[in-house]
């Protein structure tokens, strides 16, 4: 993977309730596979948000940024959307895409054991960056990798889009995190926290097809 920091594809969608069986049937004959097809793109999964809306969530590692402007990518992409594709695009309620730089620890991959999924997306006031950026290596990170079932927890910065920063903390059971307070044993959490401008938290779980 040479020295280049990891990138990410993140990407909501959310179909009308009477297209959610065809939605499901898309992402997972179509284009799920279609992506992960793709040379530079890692890993593929897909997660639900048990709790409301936005309900569907797909992260895709990738080798580097720069791969969402390979060739291979671009024959896939805009401009080159299936039928079925442009179906889903055009009903979808919520459509968000983003694009990642992951900057801690800078190479680590989605694990394929990954149960539930804490998700914050959220700005940093000026001037604070420096401060967020050492509580979360050396007071959040070290302390969540001590629980049982913690698998990975990663911090990315957006290069296309606001908010800014992504969090993503990984765990192998969905009952570690039971619900959205989780965040309040995070060490330190309330000297950040008046530093944040928050945009979104949420807990997912790991999409399977019933």
């Amino acid at each position: 993977m040479g020295l280049e920091k990891l990138g990410l594809l993140f990407a909501i969608l959310e179909p009308p309730e009477a297209m959610e069986e065809e939605f499901n049937d898309w992402y997972d004959t179509e284009h799920i596979p279609e992506r992960a097809a793709i040379p530079g793109i890692l890993t593929c999964q897909r997660f639900v948000y048990p709790a409301g809306s936005p309900r569907y969530l797909a992260l895709y590692d990738l080798e580097n940024t720069a791969v969402m402007e390979s060739e291979a990518y671009r024959n896939v992409g805009p401009g080159h959307y299936s039928p079925w594709t442009q179906r889903i695009n055009r009903h979808a309620r919520v459509f968000i895409r983003r694009v990642y730089e992951q900057t801690f620890p800078g190479k680590t991959c989605l694990s394929d054991k990954v149960g539930t999924l804490v998700l914050q997306e959220y700005d940093v006031r000026p001037g604070k960056e420096v401060l967020v950026d050492q509580w979360f290596a050396h007071r959040l990170s070290p302390s969540l990798q001590e629980m049982a079932g913690h698998l990975s927890t990663r911090r990315f910065v957006c290069i296309d889009a606001s908010p800014r920063y992504l969090t993503l903390i990984e765990f192998e059971d969905p009952r570690l995190v039971e619900n959205e307070r989780f965040r309040e044993v995070f060490p330190g959490w309330q000297d950040v926290e008046e530093h944040l401008e928050e945009r979104a938290y949420r807990v997912y779980r790991k999409y399977e097809r019933t």
